[in-house]
């Protein structure tokens, strides 16, 4: 609170000292408003980043396991894997591999193929809040009944939608 002072008499030391001491904790708290601003912005956004990270992360991740299920198939448990990709596949996608099935199982079990693969890189290309579209290069090791074992190379798009909380793939195209 400021001193109305006559002209008559000068300001003593301690009505200057009063005058600066209510501006300067004035000033402080300016300052800590602001700078609480700025800490609340910051988590926020930062908040806001790690959400979205995750969610494209699981986008990459459920198209690299869909990508894996469908390259790295064994004779062996050819029933098991044709199983676990139709767990991790939804709609045109998922029931082509139900149509197509029988082919597909009779072609592993007639040539005896075991391929060992593994994800060498995925990215993800593009996204939608409950979709994405995710670019895989994968590798592998074939062996078949003749005894032949080479290595091969996929690269595919893989198109994944969120069902449910899971992460699944609708598409599957294999590009050069």
């Amino acid at each position: 609170m400021a001193a109305v002072v006559d002209d008559t008499e000068s300001l003593t030391t301690e009505d200057v000292s009063r005058h600066v001491t209510t501006r300067g904790r004035v000033l402080v708290a300016v300052v800590i408003a602001g700078l609480a601003a700025v800490v609340v912005t910051g988590a926020m956004s930062m908040r806001g980043d790690n959400a979205r990270d995750a969610h494209r992360q699981e986008l990459v991740d459920g198209a690299s396991a869909g990508a894996l299920a469908l390259v790295d198939i064994h004779v062996d448990t050819v029933d098991e894997d044709v199983a676990q990709l139709r767990a991790l596949s939804t709609g045109e996608f998922a029931e082509e591999l139900v149509g197509d099935q029988s082919g597909f199982v009779n072609a592993i079990r007639s040539a005896s193929v075991n391929s060992d693969a593994r994800i060498d890189a995925a990215a993800l290309s593009s996204e939608t809040a409950t979709s994405g579209l995710v670019l895989i290069a994968a590798s592998a090791e074939v062996a078949n009944s003749a005894g032949d074992t080479t290595s091969r190379t996929y690269r595919l798009r893989i198109g994944v939608e969120d069902v449910d909380g899971k992460i699944l793939m609708s598409s599957v195209e294999f590009v050069p």
